[in-house]
């Protein structure tokens, strides 16, 4: 008699920067963890996405040393940039293209979300609270009612939206290095970090880098923690770009606790993304615009990474009671297998 497959969950996080799969069993133990590229299509295109994903996957099969045999998985994608349907639908048909090795014949359905999505069911598993992630892009996301109700705020593409982001705070870096060459803004130490960091000689080449060049949403976003070391070094100007954005970022955080009724109820608000590693001058305007319209939220820890929040969607699909004891297991399992990963 043949053996019945032994069955996993894979979570998968694709983000503007990179990807991140978990693979678990089907109690939520993660067995292994892996990392690929980029993952938002909008900026590097279906087939790199994909490769980014089979990628991650590929790391976190092998770290878990689970075979590629007689296996039967189901997946949750959270992915940056599906704000539409047709996104849902372009990446839902691509992910089908994957083939991925433990495919369990055709009838298998894995879930395609938005990234925030994920995130949230990460941080707070059942409980009301609000996830900011600001990394390439930015988007809030809050939650009440053991999950069943979640809402996003911003989040929209570099063009109309994704203020305080790390696009946005690097392309206010430019803006102001060029109104310094000029003299039609203030001295900034940020002219002669740009310049070093794309290595050119003269601020006319930082022109060349972004238009001859045609540097990309995600390259551009790579520059932003250039404010965060101006502003360690007191640059008046970095220090300004900061404030503005971490305001910014708690009226994201305000908007979505209010579109849930949040804001005279205690909540806690996750962070998530390389933004916050510009610290204090971005996030004491963040946390001070967030306690004057709700004085009870506090900034807490997530309880789990958004790959993880992928898992538990898959778990809450198949009717798994997600209780305390399946979070603590997630979490010291994530602790292992990320330790191992690393290695």
């Amino acid at each position: 008699m043949k053996k019945a497959p032994a069955r996993f969950h894979a979570g998968f996080d694709g983000g503007g920067t990179r990807t991140t799969c978990v693979l678990c069993d089907t109690e939520g133990s993660v067995l292994g963890v892996g990392v690929g590229g980029r993952g938002n299509y909008h900026d590097i295109g279906v087939p790199n996405a994909l490769a980014s994903l089979r990628a991650a996957f590929e790391g976190a099969l092998k770290k878990s040393g689970v075979g590629k045999g007689s296996i039967a998985l189901e997946a949750c994608f959270g992915l940056a940039g599906l704000d539409s349907p047709k996104d849902i639908e372009t990446m839902t048909r691509a992910v089908r293209s994957m083939r991925l090795p433990s495919r369990e014949g055709s009838g298998r359905a894995d879930l395609v979300e938005n990234d925030w999505r994920t995130a949230v069911a990460g941080a707070f598993i059942d409980k009301p609270g609000v996830t900011l992630t600001a990394g390439t892009g930015c988007v809030a996301a809050a939650q009440r009612d053991s999950g069943r109700t979640v809402v996003r705020v911003g989040g929209w593409g570099h063009i109309v939206d994704d203020r305080g982001s790390a696009y946005d705070i690097a392309r206010e870096a430019l803006y102001a290095a060029m109104r310094d060459y000029d003299g039609r803004g203030p001295k900034t130490v940020l002219l002669k970090l740009l310049m070093k960091q794309l290595g050119v000689s003269e601020p006319q080449g930082i022109i060349a880098r972004v238009y001859t060049d045609k540097m990309s949403v995600s390259w551009i976003a790579s520059l932003s923690p250039l404010v965060g070391h101006a502003a360690k070094k007191g640059d008046e100007v970095a220090i300004e770009i900061l404030r503005k954005k971490g305001r910014v970022l708690g009226e994201l955080v305000v908007s979505a606790a209010s579109k849930l009724k949040m804001q005279d109820t205690r909540f806690g608000v996750s962070l998530n993304g390389g933004v916050f590693k510009s610290g204090e001058p971005l996030l004491r305007p963040m946390e001070e615009t967030i306690r004057e319209a709700a004085p009870l939220a506090k900034i807490v820890e997530a309880k789990l990474p958004p790959a993880c929040g992928s898992v538990l969607l898959l778990l809450r699909r198949a009717q798994v009671p997600i209780d305390g004891n399946v979070v603590a297991r997630m979490q010291s399992s994530l602790r292992r297998a990320t330790r191992k990963a690393k290695r």
